[in-house]
């Protein structure tokens, strides 16, 4: 009989021995199948074409194809929601702008989703947004623009590609803290709102590096300032807002990686150097540079702070300005 009992406990620590290291060997054996990498934005824009950079260069660096799927719709909010929902096995993974993250849930808060619906892993881009006129406008500068308004309230305009976008908010932003009135015109889209800056329809229009400065350069349009921390380099005669005495105006819209909340740690570290990796090469700084991004790379918790604090921003301007969707 005890010959049995010590036959059974060696079994029993044999099979152990076996199991054990299983536990440590899944995140190890993290990726095993394709990933899918969901974007709140359609095919074909700048932020789209960035994203499919990085998954180019993650299906090489982690060995499994990293798959691309468009989910368009609702500020991000259905994209979103599919990512929620989805296990959280770090084979699902969201990369949206901060808009998606921090502005959005503030205007659908019947989606369910919020910021703490997901893991934080890492931010890859970042980007100012550029103020501009239609180059025959008389307006050079924000005083110009903030003098006009003051003596003709409501009659200037600005074209916003979406109720609850950036640009949008960028415009409530420097109507509260220059205390004018402008009318906001909303569109469809940037494409369209570009096309009425563009055809001296609209006054005013905050847009992103990538697709404003081609019309710069070509003498389109006039940038007024641009709202980043610096001054971009490719535009190093516009000031900044801070400059012109609006520090309040500085925003740099940002795209980071994020699962499902409950992702494992050891997946999201893998994840986030794998990521820092692609950030910090010289051929992914290059690409980004080219469409107007700047590279920038964080840890999950301070990708978790950037979240926080602009999320509690856009609420307050939200609230404050009354800004709701139909």
């Amino acid at each position: 009989m005890k010959i049995i009992e010590k036959l059974l406990a060696c079994g029993a620590l044999a099979l152990a021995a076996t199991i054990v290291p299983t536990a440590g060997m899944a995140a190890d054996a993290y990726p095993s199948q394709p990933i899918k990498l969901v974007l709140p934005f359609a095919a074909g824009g700048q932020s789209d074409v960035v994203a499919r950079i990085a998954a180019e260069r993650l299906t090489s660096a982690l060995g499994q194809p990293v798959v691309v799927e468009n989910v368009g719709g609702a500020g991000g909010m259905i994209a979103a929601s599919k990512v929620a929902r989805s296990p959280a096995d770090g084979y699902t993974l969201f990369l949206p702008n901060a808009s998606t993250l921090t502005i959005a849930p503030h205007l659908q808060p019947s989606s369910g989703v919020t910021p703490s619906s997901f893991a934080p892993i890492a931010t890859v881009s970042q980007f100012p947004l550029v103020l501009v006129v239609n180059s025959k406008s008389p307006y050079k500068s924000l005083a110009d623009v903030i003098a006009a308004a003051k003596s003709k309230p409501g009659k200037l305009s600005f074209a916003s590609p979406g109720v609850g976008t950036t640009p949008h908010l960028a415009g409530e932003t420097f109507s509260q803290e220059a205390g004018i009135t402008i009318t906001t015109v909303p569109y469809k889209g940037g494409a369209p709102a570009l096309n009425d800056v563009l055809a001296g329809q609209v006054d005013l229009y905050f847009e992103a590096p990538g697709t404003i400065v081609p019309h710069i350069q070509a003498g389109k349009l006039r940038a007024l300032a641009v709202t980043g921390k610096k001054r971009m380099a490719a535009l190093p005669n516009v000031p900044t807002v801070a400059e012109q005495g609006f520090p309040k105006l500085t925003l740099e819209s940002w795209a980071a990686f994020v699962a499902p909340k409950g992702t494992p740690p050891a997946i999201i570290e893998r994840l986030r150097t794998e990521i820092e990796r692609v950030v910090k090469s010289q051929d992914f700084t290059r690409k980004l540079e080219e469409r107007g991004f700047e590279p920038l790379s964080t840890s999950p918790a301070e990708l978790a702070r950037m979240i926080n604090e602009e999320s509690v921003r856009w609420g307050q301007i939200i609230k404050e300005r009354h800004i709701t969707v139909n």
